[in-house]
């Protein structure tokens, strides 16, 4: 099995450092434009499946490569993000004393913290883990491209690797990152990287041109 493990391409609340877990902002032009880098990338791979989460995001990022590859993407609730309940939309800037508090014991005990009316990583590994034992069975000979967000693909990555949850929290999946993930009694991950490229208008867009 062969699993291209994708980050989304950048967000509105990307671009402003907000937490952003359920809550779905649009792709920015640069957001679109990883999609369109992802396409380019994985477009003579062969590939047996292409699996989204439920949000938004994802799902606009793997558009253009299902399109060109005629698959059509899965959309799962299992990778949904990671839930940070009433800190989605805020900034490490927040001077709130009760969002100051929650940030800094969320620093502390990354693993084991839970935001009012959000999730643990443990909660987040459960529901990962029903996925990742479907794949092994659905596809054990498979090469399959997830698109996935940060929490989302730290989990994966440690249940594909056998790696403790822990130690994958170190891995911040950047948006022009695709890990080349290979379970398996000698797994192995090998790291690929694009640039996004902006289309004409929206180079002339950041340069103040329209």
């Amino acid at each position: 099995m062969r699993v291209f493990l994708a980050r989304h391409g950048e967000t509105e609340w990307n671009a402003e450092h907000r937490l952003q877990g359920r809550s779905d902002t649009r792709l920015t032009p640069r957001g679109e434009a990883h999609a369109r880098a992802l396409a380019e990338l994985l477009r003579i791979e062969p590939l047996d499946a292409i699996f989204t989460s439920t949000l938004g995001r994802t799902i606009a990022t793997a558009k253009p490569l299902a399109t060109a590859r005629g698959i059509t993407a899965e959309a799962r609730p299992e990778l949904v993000e990671l839930s940070y309940g009433v800190l989605e939309g805020r900034t490490a800037e927040d001077s709130d004393p009760e969002f100051v508090r929650l940030w800094a014991e969320r620093k502390r005990d990354p693993l084991r913290f839970r935001a009012p009316g959000g999730e643990t990583y443990a909660e987040l590994a459960v529901r990962v883990g029903r996925f990742v034992d479907e794949i092994r069975a659905r596809f054990p000979d498979g090469s399959l491209l997830v698109v996935g967000h940060r929490a989302t693909n730290r989990t994966l990555l440690a249940l594909l690797l056998g790696m403790p949850l822990e130690e994958s929290l170190r891995f911040k999946h950047k948006h022009e990152t695709v890990l080349e993930i290979r379970p398996g009694m000698d797994p192995a991950c090998i790291e690929h990287r694009y640039a996004p490229v902006a289309h004409a208008a929206h180079r002339q867009a950041e340069k103040g041109d329209l």
